[in-house]
């Protein structure tokens, strides 16, 4: 079967359905090919900020988005159960599955196509042939890699991919329920909970981390018990069990952190999402950073006349910088939130307090304007748009 003139998405997940909408909605032919029988997103949490939020609202998508999602009051931090400081937030928190049912059922109003149950084997002729596990095999226009974390493309085709190394973190999480209004961090000195509602009856999104010579597989599919979980996190028991019911699943991995890439794009593939630039999840930007990634690069394909080469080397250009730099940001705040010296933590909140370092570091996140950073890239290029570089 051929689908020579569509960009082939890999993946079904956030990054692949935000860049089949977005493609879509500037009249790209587009077809997804994911790997899972249905959808099949598990139930963690997503915090949009300002930087998402606008890519949704350019795409005409932002109602509903809203619609599925809940809009927090404020960040509120903790320190061994006493707050500290507090702000007020423009950030809208969802669960995953919420989300990806959103896009998903834009997509298919849009008239795209999913075909399931086709896992990638292989790529061939430059890029320009996908072959599946079941030896299906389609020759397409374009391959756009949002197959996540263990992405199958960035294995078979980008170099320097299988060093990967354990982050000295484990994390837990669940969704369980109380009353709280508000996105939660509670920290500790080897350790730290960040939980927040995802829907109008405040369900929460849990997640618990703790700093740890050890460490779990990295798949969000195991399962732990609640009484390992309690046992590991037995200082912030008090808090803990009461959103925790009899039956509650909950899931355990570590954190690992893998090398940056020289390049997200290689012949006629190019990479977004986790499987571009995984990102530790101490910033909550893992899932914005891969609507950046889409937007940015249907937003040039738009631009450039499909233009693939150019729009190659210039998403490259502006979406490594952004993401390297945000996942350097994460991994310093994995530090600062399991300090572990009383008096050296004590310092941190009293700089969080007293300075602006938190909203200038909000700022620079949430103020990126991926289509204005488009806009301002393209005035650096003199170019004929019909030609190939």
């Amino acid at each position: 079967m051929k689908f020579t003139n569509h960009i082939a998405i890999i993946g079904c997940g956030i990054a692949g359905l935000t860049l089949a909408c977005a493609l879509r909605k500037f009249n790209i032919e587009t077809v997804i090919f994911e790997r899972n029988a249905e959808l099949n997103e598990f139930g963690a949490g997503i915090s949009l900020s300002k930087n998402a939020l606008q890519i949704f609202d350019r795409l005409n998508m932002l109602e509903n988005i809203k619609s599925s999602s809940y809009q927090p009051d404020k960040a509120v931090w903790h320190y061994k159960k006493n707050k500290f400081y507090e702000i007020s937030i423009d950030t809208f928190t969802a669960s995953r599955q919420n989300l990806i049912r959103v896009l998903y059922n834009e997509y298919i109003k849009l008239g795209g196509e999913i075909f399931f149950n086709h896992e990638v084997s292989n790529i061939l002729n430059d890029g320009k042939t996908i072959e599946f596990k079941d030896l299906k095999s389609y020759v397409i226009k374009h391959v756009a890699a949002c197959d996540g974390i263990k992405s199958n493309i960035r294995k078979i085709s980008f170099s320097g991919t299988k060093n990967i190394t354990y982050s000295g973190f484990n994390a837990w999480r669940f969704l369980g329920k109380n009353k709280n209004k508000n996105i939660n961090f509670h920290l500790d000195s080897k350790s730290h909970i960040i939980n927040y509602p995802i829907d109008d009856n405040l369900n929460q999104s849990v997640v618990a981390i703790i700093k740890n010579k050890t460490w779990h597989n990295e798949s969000w599919k195991q399962e732990s018990t609640i009484e390992e979980f309690l046992d590991v996190f037995k200082n912030q028991r008090e808090y803990l069990e009461p959103m925790i019911n009899d039956n509650q699943k909950i899931f355990k991995w570590g954190i690992f952190v893998r090398p940056f890439l020289k390049e997200i794009y290689c012949e006629n593939m190019t990479l977004f999402g986790d499987a571009a630039h995984p990102i530790v999840p101490f910033l909550g930007q893992g899932g914005c950073m891969a609507i950046e990634d889409s937007y940015t690069f249907a937003l040039l394909l738009n631009k450039l006349d499909m233009n693939i080469p150019m729009v190659q080397k210039i998403y490259s250009k502006l979406r490594i910088q952004r993401n390297n730099k945000i996942a350097r940001m994460s991994l310093q705040q994995a530090r600062l939130n399991h300090i572990e010296n009383y008096y050296l933590a004590s310092l941190r909140n009293i700089i969080m307090k007293k300075s602006n370092v938190i909203s200038s570091r909000t700022n620079y996140i949430w103020e990126y304007d991926a289509h204005i950073q488009v806009e301002r890239e393209l005035k650096n290029y003199s170019f004929n748009k019909t030609t190939n570089i």
